[in-house]
C-alpha cells in the first residue's frame, strides 16, 4: 500500500505541467557601430539588490562606447508588461555629458519582475557640438540606438 501511495504521488507530479521559467541567460552582449550592452550576472556584494525567488530577479549592465567623443549620453532601461503593449522604465537610467571611446557605464543589480520576456536598453547620445555664427554652441545631431534581449524558454 505504501509503495502504491508513493508511485501515484510520483506520476501525479511527473505529470503536472511544469510552469518554472529560467533566468535570462547571461552573460549574454549585443552589439551596434557605436555601443556594446552586456548583461550580465548579478554581485555577490550583499549591500546591492539581491533576487526574490518567485517576485524578481538581478542582473547587472555594462555598456560600452566602441567609438569616439560622444555627448550627453543617456541609458535607459525597460522590461515588457505582460499583456500589453506597454514597457515600464527599470533602474538602470544613466547619464553623462560626455563618454570617450572605451568609456564604460555599469550599473550592478537592477531588479527584474520574475515572467519578464524582453529587457529594452535606449541610448541617445550627440554628436560634437555645433558652434553657430554668433559664437554659441548647441547639441550636435541626436542619435538613438535600441538593444533587446527576448527571454529564452
Amino acid at each position: 500500500m505504501k509503495k502504491l501511495i508513493l508511485v501515484v504521488l510520483f506520476l501525479s507530479t511527473a505529470l503536472l505541467p511544469i510552469q518554472a521559467r529560467a533566468e535570462f541567460k547571461v552573460p549574454v552582449s549585443k552589439e551596434t557601430g557605436q555601443w556594446k550592452v552586456e548583461l550580465l550576472a548579478p554581485s555577490n556584494n550583499k549591500d546591492l539588490a539581491q533576487g526574490d525567488k518567485g517576485k524578481y530577479e538581478v542582473y547587472s549592465l555594462l555598456v560600452t562606447n566602441k567609438r569616439g567623443k560622444v555627448y550627453n549620453v543617456h541609458v535607459g532601461a525597460f522590461r515588457d508588461e505582460q499583456g500589453t503593449s506597454k514597457m515600464s522604465g527599470l533602474a538602470p537610467q544613466m547619464k553623462s555629458d560626455e563618454i570617450v571611446k572605451g568609456q564604460t557605464f555599469s550599473f550592478e543589480n537592477f531588479p527584474v519582475k520574475t515572467g519578464t520576456n524582453k529587457l529594452e536598453f535606449v541610448i541617445t547620445w550627440n554628436d560634437d557640438p555645433i558652434k553657430l555664427m554668433d559664437g554659441k554652441k548647441v547639441s550636435g545631431r541626436p542619435f538613438k540606438e535600441t538593444v533587446v534581449f527576448d527571454h529564452i524558454n
